[in-house]
């Protein structure tokens, strides 16, 4: 298996990974215009949840309709997110937390 360092990596967000699929946390995003409240609520709201820079995240299950909602798997949490949530969270997929690629 080969390593790559996190920086080297190609990342996407969240809610385009396939059930299955694992990362790390990249980021989460403060995506709009600075005046909403309500996005920097949710934004804080994902980090206080544990969607943080290194976290391991797993996609467990997607809804039938629409894909909606997402239950994933950070750390030894389970949630359940909507699409534009998990649109906001920055994820390196295939790679572990240790930072080797597909473990």
């Amino acid at each position: 298996m080969s390593s790559l360092p996190l920086q080297q990596a190609i990342s996407t967000t969240l809610n385009l990974m396939k059930v299955g699929d694992s990362g790390v946390v990249e980021d989460v995003q403060e995506q709009g215009d600075a005046k909403d409240d309500s996005l920097f609520n949710i934004t804080r709201r994902l980090k206080e949840l544990g969607f943080v820079k290194g976290e391991a995240v797993k996609v467990l299950h997607k809804g039938y309709f629409g894909g909606e909602p997402l239950a994933v798997r950070i750390g030894q949490s389970t949630f359940a997110l909507r699409n534009f949530e998990a649109a906001l969270i920055g994820v390196i997929p295939g790679v572990s937390h240790s930072g080797k690629v597909g473990t």
